[in-house]
């Protein structure tokens, strides 16, 4: 009789441990990462009502990015993870520094710069967690025409995609690839295409057990930019690029609607952001500079973090938050092993994403790599932020011209003949090293118009000296991509 009792009682234990791991499996949230491409920091709403003193505001309304904000966290203080497309977004995807991962710059087609196979993502972190995994929308971690890993191969089961910008425009895009096959011309604009695709996707998941993580990656509102007459008429000025932005707005009213009708909104998060800054002027207020320049204003973007009844609503966070952080946050959230075979610049951001924690200081500075444009490298500790030039440093004002200020002047007649990754680039950059400092309060300057480096020669060596350090160390990591092997 003792040993029936106890055979009863280790198989009670038994289904009682496998079906708490079915019910610990079950409750893992869902994760949806979606990401603007080149949106200003003002270029929200939530974000510009914040703003004192705007002189030439942005005048697009996004009341469905609002929403998000008002039931869940703003973020003032949140770095991307470059001033441009490509390094950014594999930071985000790897919680690694983009110097590190040698994404130096934006990919262009034909070379051979890209998000290397031994890199681990979301994806693949989340897939070993027992997740769903699907892309939508623009990639660009990869070179077209060059064989190199697809989203396919870096994580995701499913994915609707582009290596780079919707062509020819976002509306009725003909470069569209689902999986890998491509799909030719498609009608309709590219935010609503991407959506669709994603809504088409979760429906496939109903029968599933499984949580799921999606990317989508919207194309608008950079270049070349296309949006209904009904939005883009409603604007005097930026007609087309304020346009995208409303129309992209209003596809994420559509996904949230399909989540709210189909009870996913119950144990969704929902991160928001952009990959970068703005070229246009009044996007990037209250900060200096734009797209592409490593000042405030190219590379502090919007973030917004939802999760109904896990991050508090109507909260607004000065926490200072990068991309590489996002992947040990979702780590975190979902009970995931952060990848250990490489460094992951990255922090847990996830008791300050719940207001647990609302004291949170950083570990370690904020560094920012980009040999194209001065000033060249950017480190951020505390409130203080180093501004390191190859060349001098510039005269203060808020709008630079990209191609004028480019470090690499064109060869020929077209002016965009250097902005193409290419060997010579990876020549200077092994080398290229800042010559010149400025320092700045950011707390208290957050325009970067005052600079105190003179005033704190102590602060300025020190920053100074871990700015070099992190610039050689990461580049060496980062590799050169035309050196034979």
């Amino acid at each position: 009789m003792k040993i029936v009792l106890l055979k009863l009682s280790v198989a009670i234990l038994i289904i009682s441990f496998l079906w708490g791991c079915k019910k610990t499996h079950k409750k893992l949230p869902n994760i949806i990462l979606m990401v603007a491409d080149d949106l200003g920091y003002s270029d929200l709403s939530c974000y510009r009502e914040n703003i004192q003193k705007m002189e030439n505001p942005p005048t697009c309304q996004t009341p469905y990015i609002d929403n998000l904000a008002k039931n869940g966290m703003r973020f003032t203080s949140f770095y991307s993870g470059a001033a441009v497309c490509s390094p950014s977004r594999s930071a985000l995807m790897t919680g690694r520094n983009k110097t590190r991962l040698g994404i130096y710059n934006w990919i262009p087609d034909n070379v051979p710069m890209h998000l290397r196979n031994e890199e681990t993502t979301i994806a693949e972190m989340l897939k070993q967690n027992g997740y769903a995994t699907g892309h939508f929308g623009k990639w660009h971690l990869t070179s077209a025409n060059m064989s190199q890993p697809e989203p396919l191969d870096q994580g995701f089961d499913y994915a609707f995609w582009t290596h780079n910008n919707a062509n020819p425009s976002h509306q009725n895009p003909v470069n569209f690839i689902r999986n890998r096959n491509k799909t030719g011309e498609l009608k309709g604009y590219s935010s609503h295409l991407v959506v669709q695709e994603a809504k088409e996707w979760l429906d496939k998941q109903k029968g599933s057990k499984k949580p799921f993580y999606m990317n989508v990656w919207f194309h608008e509102p950079h270049l070349q930019q296309a949006a209904p007459d009904s939005l883009k008429n409603r604007h005097k000025k930026n007609k087309a690029y304020y346009g995208c932005i409303e129309n992209m707005d209003y596809a994420i009213g559509k996904l949230m609607r399909y989540l709210k009708e189909n009870k996913l909104d119950e144990n969704t998060i929902i991160l928001y952001t952009s990959d970068n800054g703005s070229k246009y002027p009044g996007s990037n207020d209250p900060f200096r500079g734009k797209k592409v320049f490593q000042y405030e204003g190219g590379i502090r973007v919007p973030f917004i973090a939802y999760w109904k009844g896990k991050i508090p609503k109507r909260t607004t966070s000065n926490t200072v938050g990068h991309f590489t952080d996002v992947l040990p946050t979702i780590a975190a959230f979902t009970k995931s092993e952060v990848p250990k075979n490489k460094i992951v610049d990255g922090e847990n951001l996830s008791n300050v994403f719940t207001g647990n924690d609302k004291s949170y200081r950083r570990k370690a500075p904020l560094f920012f790599y980009r040999y194209f444009h001065d000033p060249i490298c950017m480190l951020r500790q505390d409130d203080m932020v180093l501004l390191g030039y190859w060349k001098k440093p510039k005269p203060k004002k808020d709008d630079y011209n990209e191609v004028e200020e480019a470090l690499f002047k064109p060869t020929n007649e077209e002016p965009w003949s250097q902005w193409s990754f290419q060997k010579s680039h990876m020549e200077v950059l092994k080398k290229q090293e800042p010559k010149y400092f400025e320092l700045y309060n950011i707390k208290n300057d957050e325009g970067q118009r005052i600079d105190i480096a003179a005033e704190n020669p102590e602060i300025t060596e020190n920053m100074k000296q871990t700015m070099l350090i992190k610039r050689k160390e990461m580049v060496n990591e980062g590799g050169d991509w035309y050196e034979k092997k």
